[in-house]
Protein backbone atom coordinates (compact mmCIF):
# COMPACT_ATOMS: atom_id res chain seq x y z
CA UNK A 1 0.00 0.00 0.00
CA UNK A 2 1.30 3.44 -0.86
CA UNK A 3 1.22 6.03 1.88
CA UNK A 4 0.59 9.73 1.41
CA UNK A 5 1.95 12.70 3.28
CA UNK A 6 -0.54 14.98 5.05
CA UNK A 7 0.37 18.57 5.85
CA UNK A 8 -1.80 19.72 8.76
CA UNK A 9 -3.14 23.26 9.15
CA UNK A 10 -4.88 24.59 12.26
CA UNK A 11 -5.58 22.84 15.52
CA UNK A 12 -2.96 21.54 17.94
CA UNK A 13 -1.04 19.72 15.17
CA UNK A 14 -0.67 22.83 12.99
CA UNK A 15 2.49 22.78 10.90
CA UNK A 16 3.19 19.08 11.30
CA UNK A 17 3.33 16.37 8.66
CA UNK A 18 1.76 12.95 9.18
CA UNK A 19 1.80 9.77 7.11
CA UNK A 20 -1.55 8.57 5.77
CA UNK A 21 -2.50 5.12 4.58
CA UNK A 22 -4.92 6.73 2.14
CA UNK A 23 -6.02 10.35 1.64
CA UNK A 24 -9.56 10.06 3.05
CA UNK A 25 -11.88 13.08 3.10
CA UNK A 26 -11.84 13.25 6.92
CA UNK A 27 -9.09 11.75 9.10
CA UNK A 28 -8.25 11.70 12.81
CA UNK A 29 -4.78 11.99 14.28
CA UNK A 30 -3.80 11.43 17.89
CA UNK A 31 -2.39 14.27 19.95
CA UNK A 32 -0.70 13.58 23.29
CA UNK A 33 -1.03 16.16 26.07
CA UNK A 34 -0.45 16.08 29.84
CA UNK A 35 -4.25 15.72 30.12
CA UNK A 36 -4.29 12.56 27.99
CA UNK A 37 -4.67 11.51 24.39
CA UNK A 38 -6.94 13.43 22.02
CA UNK A 39 -8.28 12.52 18.60
CA UNK A 40 -8.12 15.60 16.36
CA UNK A 41 -10.21 15.67 13.19
CA UNK A 42 -8.90 17.13 9.92
CA UNK A 43 -10.65 17.53 6.55
CA UNK A 44 -8.87 17.15 3.21
CA UNK A 45 -8.38 20.57 1.62
CA UNK A 46 -6.17 20.29 -1.46
CA UNK A 47 -3.47 18.27 -3.20
CA UNK A 48 -0.11 19.78 -4.13
CA UNK A 49 3.15 18.37 -5.47
CA UNK A 50 4.38 17.74 -1.91
CA UNK A 51 1.27 15.87 -0.67
CA UNK A 52 -2.21 16.47 0.71
CA UNK A 53 -3.13 19.47 2.85
CA UNK A 54 -5.67 19.03 5.63
CA UNK A 55 -7.48 21.71 7.65
CA UNK A 56 -8.57 21.20 11.27
CA UNK A 57 -12.35 20.89 11.65
CA UNK A 58 -12.36 21.96 15.31
CA UNK A 59 -13.52 18.54 16.49
CA UNK A 60 -11.42 16.96 19.24
CA UNK A 61 -12.45 13.93 21.29
CA UNK A 62 -10.59 12.76 24.37
CA UNK A 63 -9.62 9.09 24.45
CA UNK A 64 -11.48 7.11 27.10
CA UNK A 65 -9.27 6.18 30.01
CA UNK A 66 -9.05 2.48 30.74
Amino acid sequence: MNSSLAHLHGGPLDGTDQQLGSPDEVVEFTHETPDGTWYVEYRRDRRTDDGWHYQATGTMDKQDEE
